[in-house]
């Protein structure tokens, strides 16, 4: 379980569940753009990186890893 954000401050939060380097589950609260990236993130089985998940001034979609070699 990764936390964004805190409930008693301003900006919402979000709470994201991970299976290793994958997100598995999204809830949020006024933070609509967390849950539509971390619907795309689930729906493409994306990796991502849990220490930029955890930062809520990043974007969920910015968290993902690119692959190594990709376009090679």
């Amino acid at each position: 379980v990764v936390r964004r954000g805190v409930p008693d401050g301003d900006g919402g939060w979000s709470v994201c569940w991970l299976r290793g380097d994958r997100v598995t589950a999204v809830l949020t609260v006024d933070r609509p753009r967390d849950l539509a990236q971390g619907k795309r993130l689930i729906t493409a089985a994306t990796a991502v990186d849990p220490a930029l998940v955890a930062d809520a001034a990043v974007a969920l979609r910015a968290a993902a890893r690119t692959a190594v070699g990709a376009g090679s």
